[in-house]
């Protein structure tokens, strides 16, 4: 199938899970902040997130954030992969464009296209920077 290494786009996407997991929980306190706080009930913070999902701010930071784990993302399939890094950055990126899809039904539509827009040529991005740090590390 193209020389696609399994191991390296799983490996590629738990490593983009970890790190979406980590900016998010800045995000959600860097946006949230003081008004997101253990004492609330269950209904008060699906509440209080529900707001913070339709902040712009927050909503292009996490986009920029998305990107740029997507782009890591790809380069690590690629260059864990060490063989056809374009395909195996294209397949991370599609393995992200069916997850990012399936969990995006709370966000606005604005925010939905652009990421998922982005997805693909993030990850292609990512596969041909693993691509030039490979040709120049071999002699």
């Amino acid at each position: 199938m193209f020389n696609i290494s399994v191991k390296a786009i799983l490996l590629a996407s738990l490593a983009v899970f970890g790190v979406d997991i980590l900016s998010g929980m800045v995000l959600i306190g860097a946006f949230g902040g003081p008004a997101l706080n253990s004492g609330m009930t269950d209904e008060q913070m699906r509440h209080a997130l529900t707001v913070l999902f339709q902040d712009t701010r927050y909503l292009t930071m996490a986009l920029i954030l998305g990107t740029a784990s997507t782009v890591l993302g790809g380069y690590l399939a690629a260059r864990l992969a060490r063989n056809v890094p374009y395909f195996n950055a294209l397949a991370f990126g599609l393995v992200g464009l069916v997850l990012s899809s399936l969990s995006s039904a709370d966000l606005p539509t604005w925010f939905k296209v652009v990421g998922l827009g982005l997805t693909l040529p993030a990850a292609l991005a990512g596969g041909h920077l693993a691509k030039l740090q490979m040709q120049r590390a071999q002699p």
